[in-house]
């Protein structure tokens, strides 16, 4: 087994996933070190950003509750975060046309595994499965893309 080529994957799977398992040929890698670099690379980044995300929500209320908090202390009328704007719309439409599934099994394949890991754990961090259910299309995806890449090249 290639050690560099299988953390080099790793590496690569932890920030885009897409692409990850494409350089696994020329590693000279079998599939299934290949799957399985791509597949642990993606599941590492995706616990640490969907666990971390907890954190950075918590902060960022702290922060809106804080800014608040001082406007009102100065007198000023406090900045109103529900107010709707287009990037929200766009948001929500993108939940209610994808939903659970949609977001949990492809939303780290199409964006990064970082961002799309904080996606659903924004909209869905409250159901038990969402981790798991990321898992298993972190699994697919990385089975499809490597069969894809192998088959291409």
């Amino acid at each position: 087994m290639n050690w560099v080529g299988f953390w080099s994957i790793y590496g690569l799977a932890m920030v885009k996933f897409l692409v990850s398992s494409f350089p696994g040929k020329s590693f000279h890698l079998a599939f299934h070190e290949t799957w399985l670099a791509s597949f642990l690379g993606a599941s590492t980044a995706a616990a640490i950003f969907y666990f971390g995300s907890e954190m950075v929500l918590r902060f960022s209320h702290r922060q809106r509750a804080k800014k608040r908090e001082a406007a009102l202390a100065a007198g000023k009328e406090p900045i109103n975060y529900h107010k709707v704007t287009r990037t929200k719309k766009l948001i929500i439409r993108i939940k209610w046309s994808f939903g659970f599934y949609g977001i949990t099994l492809f939303a780290p394949l199409l964006f990064s595994v970082p961002i799309g890991s904080y996606v659903a754990a924004k909209f869905y961090g409250k159901y038990q499965t969402t981790f798991l259910f990321m898992l298993i299309g972190l699994a697919g995806n990385a089975f499809l893309l490597t069969l894809m890449s192998y088959a291409l090249f």
